[in-house]
């Protein structure tokens, strides 16, 4: 091997590692904060050497001064962070689908502690996530997601990411996603209670002297549990059609930043 060809792999190795790394920070099951800074950088590491013969066939480092070297490392770095984002949106709307529905039923006061984000949330919300996260390593979503990123270096090529309008504006439009997504997963608790608020307003109307508050509150939780039971089983249908809609976009994005 020549000296040019050397230094040729070692910066396509060093960019593959900077775009993963900019990947495993913020994707799914990887970005857990119980996961150490090292383990993450051992698997950008490993991730960049695996596709290092590919890159060498495909690539070739182009000559830039050490400014504009720094510059490709950050659009790298923010090549890996829009990926990553676009993924874990998938986390993002099964914890509001959560929120609302432990809004709903009455279980908003009841906090947990969430490792992954050092907050408090709805002991729903924290459910809902952690259901999520099982799902998405049953199904294999961490490999369909690795398979992806891997396919970000043949679609847009070092130092190709091109900066316009449409990549920011795909960015802002996805994230809607989460509260689109996260209400429409809610809907069939909202459903449900707002009938029971109703049933319960004319019951109050009916019967004045009826305890309504303490009768309605019970109420929620029995009906709001009975739905969230019946819920389950398609919970697994949902992440599916999440992870597929946010690779959907994720290939999209690739092509505007190509």
């Amino acid at each position: 091997m020549t000296e040019a060809a050397f230094l040729n792999a070692v910066g396509l190795f060093l960019i593959g590692l900077i775009r993963f790394s900019g990947f495993f920070i913020l994707t799914p099951v990887f970005a857990e904060t119980f996961i150490p800074m090292t383990v993450k950088a051992g698997l950008s590491g490993l991730c960049a050497l695996i596709i290092l013969p590919h890159l060498i066939s495909t690539q070739t480092l182009p000559m830039l001064s050490i400014p504009e070297y720094g510059i490709m490392a950050i659009k790298e770095l923010a090549i890996g962070f829009s990926l990553g984002y676009m993924i874990v949106v998938v986390s993002a709307v099964m914890r509001m689908a959560g929120g609302i529905i432990g809004m709903q039923i009455g279980f908003s006061f009841v906090q947990v502690a969430d490792p992954a984000s050092n907050q408090g949330l709805g002991i729903v919300s924290e459910f809902f996530q952690l259901a999520g996260t099982l799902i998405f390593l049953v199904i294999g979503g961490h490999l369909i997601v690795l398979e992806a990123f891997f396919k970000s270096f043949d679609m847009v090529s070092v130092a190709g990411l091109v900066i316009n309008g449409g990549i920011v504006e795909e960015v802002m439009l996805y994230t809607r996603m989460i509260f689109v997504c996260g209400l429409q997963i809610a809907m069939p608790v909202i459903a449900v209670i707002l009938v029971g608020d109703v049933a319960m307003g004319i019951i109050a109307r009916t019967v004045p002297k009826m305890n309504i508050f303490q009768l309605g509150f019970s109420l929620k939780i029995i009906g709001g549990m009975s739905v969230l039971v019946l819920l389950m089983p398609f919970v697994k249908d949902i992440v599916h059609h999440l992870l597929n809609l946010s690779l959907t976009k994720v290939y999209l994005l690739l092509s505007k930043m190509g």
